[in-house]
């Protein structure tokens, strides 16, 4: 009896260490990779649709995976989906799902949110429709859209949040931190995990929504830092480009399918997704 109940405990234990040394947080190499390890040589555009383009790379000697959908917001059709409405405050989607339920041809999480009480309230600007979902939070940047008369859209890349110019935009979404503006690379503390970013470049007409996460890497802590990910979307052309919400939060949804994903992504408060309707 004395054997039959220490082979199961034993077995617990073996597994639970190993599990617990598996997930243990790793940073890799905190310094800057080089753009020619990055990047591709030439980056190849393939086209998805009309108005939609993606590029994809893996940094093998990182383990890492990147991917970029580049949207022309003067596309004929295209209307913008996101989270959360007023009514839906706290509550949480999953990347996928979000893309499944909103029709949206691309979607990607946005707004960093606040645990604190597991209230999971963006804790930047939102704003969905012309109505003010979270309020201003002048400490990070922020990428509005502005409606053009022929109901297509230029996207803004706010480095602080100003209800000036968010005033402006149909839709607004706070993230972190603008991390390239023209030739200018902000320099910040160079931890790698996975990351979801944007580009503009044409003055706000492309937007390049960027994802990147580590490959079998439970923990998120294997991927890029802000400075890297300024390279490459500059690389890639864009001259303005902010950080949204990363690590478990990342997530790059492509005609429903997830492109760009964490091994443990957790549900998020605040998406954006892009649905192209079919011209009659």
């Amino acid at each position: 009896m004395k054997k039959q109940i220490l082979i199961p405990f034993l077995a617990l234990l073996f597994f639970g260490c190993k599990t617990t040394d598996f997930l243990v947080e790793k940073y890799t190499n905190p310094q800057v990779l080089p753009i020619e390890t990055s990047c591709p040589a030439e980056i190849t555009w393939e086209k998805v649709q009309d108005g939609i383009e993606k590029t994809e790379f893996v940094i093998k000697s990182e383990n890492i995976r990147w991917a970029c959908v580049k949207i022309d917001l003067h596309t004929p059709n295209i209307s913008i989906k996101a989270s959360p409405e007023t009514n839906q405050l706290g509550k949480r989607f999953i990347h996928k799902k979000f893309a499944q339920e909103t029709n949206s041809t691309v979607a990607l999480n946005t707004v960093p949110f606040d645990l604190d009480g597991r209230t999971y309230i963006p804790v930047s600007v939102v704003k969905i429709n012309n109505q003010i979902v979270c309020p201003v939070n002048s400490h990070y940047a922020a990428l509005g859209f502005i409606k053009n008369p022929d109901n297509t859209y230029n996207a803004i890349i706010m480095k602080n949040q100003t209800e000036e110019e968010v005033s402006k935009c149909e839709f607004a979404f706070g993230g972190f931190y603008e991390i390239l503006n023209h030739k200018t690379i902000y320099q910040f503390e160079k931890y790698k995990r996975s990351r979801t970013a944007v580009g503009i470049s044409h003055n706000g007409r492309f937007l390049y929504c960027f994802a990147t996460a580590g490959i079998a890497c439970p923990t998120g802590r294997n991927g890029l830092n802000f400075e890297e990910c300024a390279l490459i979307l500059q690389h890639l052309g864009c001259t303005q480009a902010m950080e949204f919400d990363g690590g478990h939060s990342t997530g790059l949804v492509l005609n429903k399918k997830n492109l760009i994903r964490p091994n443990l992504q957790r549900k998020v408060p605040a998406l954006v997704g892009f649905e192209f309707s079919k011209t009659e």
